[in-house]
């Protein structure tokens, strides 16, 4: 089952993550939590899943979510 999760939250951080280089900080709007409970949000899921997926799965989970949280700070 966190296999499934890890992926479907990769897939959907990919594609904020393409949002927020296409629209800004407005690409949270979506959000009930805003931005910063939707970065912890995610930033949470792989800290938990770390241990618990492949590491090539969680490495790219957490590349992928860093650089969210890096564009989102611009």
């Amino acid at each position: 089952m966190c296999l499934v999760s890890a992926c479907d939250k990769l897939h959907n951080t990919r594609c904020i993550l393409s949002d927020v280089r296409d629209q800004g900080d407005a690409a949270f709007s979506i959000f009930k939590g805003g931005k910063d409970e939707t970065l912890w949000y995610y930033r949470s899921l792989t800290d938990a899943f770390t241990t618990k997926v492949p590491k090539r799965l969680a490495d790219e989970l957490n590349r992928t979510v860093s650089e969210l949280e890096r564009v989102s700070k611009l």
